[in-house]
């Protein structure tokens, strides 16, 4: 996410500050006083290796499972329609956003042009709100299905509503981004700077100690301690608050031995495996894929002097930060399509001869799970 990039400020060590009453001044006659970039060809290749790597993983991961459930209609459900606009929001980040953030990382200064600076952060945004507000849904999915399982039509119900208010959110999240980014540059003796950032009223104000004026952002600041906020530490919270829901009904309700056999107690162990797994991996990838992020953004907005060169140290972290946001992406179908059976039968009927009866496959075991899932909660409920 290019939100918090700032070239003048990462990248140069000029003395002269933009906000500074200098900046007014004619700079032509002086050299640039800032560090080229010029990386070496190994490094080069590896970023553009890996970035390729994640996006082709992205894109044909996220397609599959959109096919699949576009084509087999016993995997059309609640949660499924979750699934795929999460996909979308994914692939809207990758093919928009992480090839942007590659080019931005191996060139000097900003060569795309105003006009994708702003789309770029917008859409960024928007498909990265869309897709944890989708990870959210599908938490709330679950958890009414099997918490409650005899509330499940709560979502179901509603999951068109959910999707199309997910999507107005984020664009309404991502849209002040539309008006405040744009591109900024400057003519030195031997070289024209050139850089995207946000352009925020400055703040002045009157240090207590000093009696200095101070300038600051408090409407960026503002702005990104909200969208950290918002894109990262509730959907934490709320997601491990529902899981943690979820895990201990699986795990610690059991149905009475006499109701139900031994082989559908074994099933009902092996779903609860299957759950428990499943749950805390979506958890950890997304808390791990986007923690990093989040300190670059909060370190970038906070620090103590804002007109002093950030760290060497800096540069690496948000390079790898930004690149496990993006592996997220590739990350999602192998996680909510690699835990079910009926998925990886979808997929390898895309590519099989004999399609009909992999569906028919894919229908039985869709009817098999539903029918003993149903009893088994249904047992739970008539025990509670």
């Amino acid at each position: 996410m290019d939100l918090i990039e700032n070239k003048f400020y990462q990248r140069n060590v000029t003395l002269i500050p933009e906000d500074s009453e200098y900046f007014e001044y004619d700079l032509s006659s002086l050299d640039y006083p800032g560090n080229m970039t010029h990386l070496p060809k190994w490094e080069i290749a590896i970023k553009i290796t890996f970035y390729s790597f994640i996006i082709i993983s992205s894109v044909v991961g996220n397609c599959l499972l959109f096919l699949v459930i576009a084509r087999t209609k016993p995997l059309q459900t609640t949660t499924n329609f979750f699934l795929v606009n999460l996909a979308v929001s994914d692939l809207l980040v990758i093919s928009c956003c992480s090839w942007v953030r590659l080019v931005d990382d191996l060139t000097e200064g900003w060569v795309l042009g105003n006009v994708f600076c702003k789309l770029n952060s917008f859409a960024q945004v928007t498909s990265m709100v869309a897709g944890i507000f989708s990870l959210v849904l599908i938490a709330c999915d679950r958890f009414f299905g099997i918490v409650f399982a005899m509330k499940a039509h709560i979502i179901e119900r509603r999951a068109s509503y959910a999707i199309v208010i997910t999507w107005v959110c984020a664009i309404a999240v991502a849209s002040p981004l539309l008006f405040v980014r744009q591109e900024e540059s400057r003519v030195w003796a031997n070289h024209v700077e050139i850089w995207c950032d946000d352009i925020w009223p400055i703040t002045e104000e009157v240090d207590p100690v000093t009696g200095s004026i101070m300038k600051s952002f408090k409407g960026r600041k503002a702005y990104y301690m909200f969208v950290t906020v918002a894109l990262y530490f509730v959907p934490i919270l709320t997601m491990s608050v529902i899981y943690i829901l979820i895990i201990l009904t699986v795990w610690f309700t059991r149905a009475p031995g006499e109701r139900i056999s031994v082989k559908e107690i074994q099933v009902q162990n092996k779903v609860k495996r299957k759950v428990v797994i499943m749950l805390i991996t979506i958890l950890a990838t997304f808390g791990l894929c986007w923690l990093p992020l989040e300190i670059v953004i909060l370190y970038s907005e906070y620090r103590p002097n804002q007109h002093e060169q950030l760290p060497h140290w800096y540069s690496i972290l948000e390079f790898v930060s930004y690149t496990l946001a993006f592996a997220n992406s590739a990350l999602n179908p192998l996680i909510y399509a690699g835990f079910n059976e009926n998925f990886r039968k979808g997929f390898r009927a895309l590519f099989g001869n004999n399609e009909r009866k992999f569906y028919a496959a894919i229908y039985r075991a869709d009817s098999m799970y539903h029918t003993s899932t149903t009893h088994v909660m249904t047992t739970q409920h008539t025990q509670l």
